[in-house]
């Protein structure tokens, strides 16, 4: 039985085609498969004669996010922010993005790669970044626990919500 709602974002796998409708254009990438698609985003952009401010790199880290936050800082009218890489890397990138006052219709994401996730444990409050699916068990980076990885991602804490598996079945 599949569930019929969930905060899980549905993001592409492929790109969707560049939002034209901004006037200037923040693209940030993350990993070499996201590399190509950034490439080929800021080409039509400037064949368009639009602004456009790249970052790339390996993962979401400080300095990444830093550089987004002034992004955001700077924004105006018109901006757009587009994300490509891994689920963890643009899931951290988005929520800094929302936290920032970016709204969702300015955000063009694509997702390159599925197979990890960030894990919040509802317990001790730890991210644990594992490759498991959806309802799926990985163990907390944190407390240890087998966290069971439920059908919700927090956008403010940019992960997938992890409770313990076997609650209700200890003493």
């Amino acid at each position: 039985m599949g569930l019929k709602h969930s905060s899980v974002p549905r993001w592409p796998t492929a790109d969707p085609g560049l939002d034209r409708s901004g006037n200037a254009y923040a693209v940030m990438t993350f990993g070499p498969a996201a590399y190509a698609l950034g490439a080929a985003w800021r080409g039509e952009l400037a064949a368009l004669g639009r602004a456009v401010w790249p970052w790339h790199g390996d993962a979401a880290t400080g300095v990444g996010l830093a550089w987004l936050r002034e992004q955001i800082a700077a924004a105006t009218v018109g901006w757009r922010l587009l994300l490509a890489g891994p689920e963890p890397e643009v899931l951290l990138a988005y929520a800094e993005a929302v936290a920032g006052g970016v709204l969702d219709a300015e955000i063009t994401v694509v997702v390159t790669d599925t197979a990890r996730r960030r894990v919040w444990c509802s317990h001790c409050r730890t991210t644990t970044v594992a490759e498991v699916a959806l309802g799926a068990e990985t163990e907390c980076a944190g407390c240890g626990r087998s966290l069971l990885v439920y059908h919700h991602v927090s956008r403010r804490h940019a992960a997938h919500l992890g409770f313990m598996a076997d609650a209700e079945e200890l003493p």
